[in-house]
């Protein structure tokens, strides 16, 4: 079934290349202004076995969204104000498909971004509909591999609904039983990033409605032939405070990579903590002349995020070749999720997503 199933996404992932690769983004300037418009697709197929049946869904890729985005900027000296737009077009996202609805579109559409923004050398202020400071944290990641997994985990098959052990489906979806605890993610807020400082430290703070306020330290650098990327982030949002942190490394020589991301949630007037780890390693090499090839291989171990006394758990396998030439991406995941709630337990779940990311 997954011999067919791959010959079927490549031919999918070729009828891209031929018919968007020749797809330019507009790029304007003028004095000092600044006009750039682009985006990507994301799609493949998504074969999901849930310990009873196995089906297959044409789906838009959760991991990194179908989009479309646009940006308009004018500097003057070290100064740059502007203001961008993104939208977000997924159709039947992995995130919502499952096996009572094949055809999801109802989350076509989605602003993520629509905010003004000004570049300064004291620092850079952004106000609007976009990211908040700890938004990302957990998910610092050099594999190369995000397309198709990250901590993130659910996002492969987010919507898919578990079996309970007498093979019936129940309410519980793969989304609902793993998280990685990330920052607030795109709201109505004020941000202010610090300029880079101590060799690589960027401090970022925002405010938000509903109380959703957040504070974040990034770090960046090189290490002589080792790469290291790393975020830490406390976020309050209605109800919770959430401490979470994720950090990666990779060694340039060998093209070998180490991932870990960890979150913790404290609820208020609740005995539930949700709370997860995430490792991955991966490796990363120039096998062929049009474009590097990612594999990894990641763990997740999730407590108390449904629920309280629940448990969640899944292994990745994931590989990405990709195509320079074309801006293209051609990606496989497999991935397996087992799932317990404090007074049931669930089938395991096992997801196989192909597809291609083409951006433009």
């Amino acid at each position: 079934m997954h011999k067919s199933l791959s010959t079927v996404a490549l031919a999918a992932a070729s009828f891209c290349v031929v018919n968007v690769a020749h797809a330019q983004v507009i790029d304007i300037k003028d004095g000092g202004f600044s006009f750039t418009f682009g985006g990507q697709i994301n799609r493949g197929i998504l074969s999901v076995d849930d310990g009873v049946d196995t089906r297959e869904f044409s789906v838009d890729n959760d991991n990194s969204s179908t989009r479309l985005r646009a940006r308009a900027a004018y500097s003057f000296g070290d100064y740059v104000v502007g203001g961008q737009i993104e939208y977000e077009f997924e159709f039947s996202s992995t995130a919502a498909v499952n096996q009572l609805n094949s055809d999801v579109s109802s989350s076509v559409a989605n602003e993520r971004k629509f905010e003004l923004f000004a570049e300064t050398p004291y620092g850079n202020f952004a106000y609007g509909q976009g990211d908040t400071a700890s938004n990302g944290t957990s998910e610092v990641d050099l594999s190369g591999t995000t397309v198709v997994g990250y901590s993130g985990v659910s996002d492969l098959a987010g919507g898919i609904l578990f079996r309970d052990q007498a093979g019936a489906l129940t309410t519980q979806r793969i989304g609902g039983n793993f998280s990685n605890l990330d920052g607030n993610s795109r709201q109505e807020r004020f941000r202010y990033d610090t300029p880079v400082f101590a060799d690589g430290v960027v401090v970022s703070v925002s405010f938000g409605e509903d109380s959703r306020n957040g504070i974040a330290l990034r770090y960046k650098n090189d290490f002589g032939d080792f790469a290291f990327s790393g975020a830490l982030s406390y976020n309050e949002r209605e109800g919770a405070d959430r401490v979470n942190g994720s950090a990666s490394v990779l060694h340039n020589p060998t093209g070998v990579s180490f991932t870990f991301a960890s979150g913790e949630d404290s609820l208020d007037n609740s005995d539930q903590d949700p709370s997860f780890y995430y490792v991955k390693l991966g490796y990363e090499r120039d096998f062929f002349k049009f474009g590097s090839t990612a594999f990894s291989v990641d763990y997740y171990d999730g407590s108390d995020i449904s629920s309280l006394g629940s448990d969640s758990d899944s292994f990745g396998l994931l590989a990405v070749q990709n195509i320079d030439r074309h801006n293209l991406e051609v990606y496989a995941g497999y991935r397996s999720y087992s799932a317990s709630a404090a007074t049931a337990d669930f089938q395991d779940i096992d997801a196989l997503l192909v597809g291609a990311r083409f951006k433009f």
